[in-house]
């Protein structure tokens, strides 16, 4: 597929935005670093974005879809239902060493910006709530041991994930997410 001009553009504005953005943080990160570093026209990216809040919210919006398209390609990968489950840990220690255990991108953005705009803290609940469905789903579909029932065990995964990936990020490892793992193992 031939990508449009303007798409190229967006891209590369997006591409730029989010390694500034994920590694420096918003505050720290000028319309002019990322037209620099995009090699972009200023009008370029104003054709674009009319303020810096649209880039963050246009930044999210892709981030949780492609986020969200490789959490699903990765379960997908798997067929025991327990163990999808499961996947779910893995992908995201396998993302955060990607990330060098920097932390969750949507975690950052809404310690930065939630309070800046309401589509961006709008865009932020929508990804962590569509994580939480998807997260139930499998839980239902595991036939678990039912020790808690499907929405307990639900909440369990949910907030060790989002707690190792936290903790990760501080000690700069992925053994939180390990020891998650474990747990929920004794769970399902």
């Amino acid at each position: 597929m031939i990508k449009r001009r303007g798409q190229v553009v967006i891209d590369k504005i997006l591409d730029t935005a989010e390694h500034l953005f994920y590694t420096q943080g918003y505050h720290n990160t000028g319309i002019n670093q990322i037209i620099e570093e995009a090699d972009i026209a200023k009008a370029s990216l104003y054709k674009h974005f009319t303020s810096k809040a649209d880039l963050m919210v246009a930044y999210l919006e892709r981030f949780h879809r492609v986020w969200y398209e490789r959490l699903e390609n990765a379960v997908a990968r798997v067929d025991d239902p327990k163990q999808k489950l499961l996947a779910v840990l893995d992908h995201h220690k396998e993302r955060q060493k990607i990330r060098e255990n920097g932390g969750c991108p949507l975690i950052k953005a809404n310690g930065e910006t939630s309070g800046e705009d309401p589509r961006i803290l709008a865009e932020i609940q929508s990804a962590k709530s569509r994580l939480k469905k998807f997260i139930a789903k499998l839980v239902a579909n595991s036939n678990h041991k039912q020790i808690v029932n499907n929405t307990e065990l639900t909440e369990m995964v949910f907030l060790m994930l989002e707690g190792g990936v936290a903790i990760g990020s501080v000690y700069k490892n992925g053994a939180d997410l390990s020891n998650a793992k474990k747990i929920i193992e004794k769970f399902i």
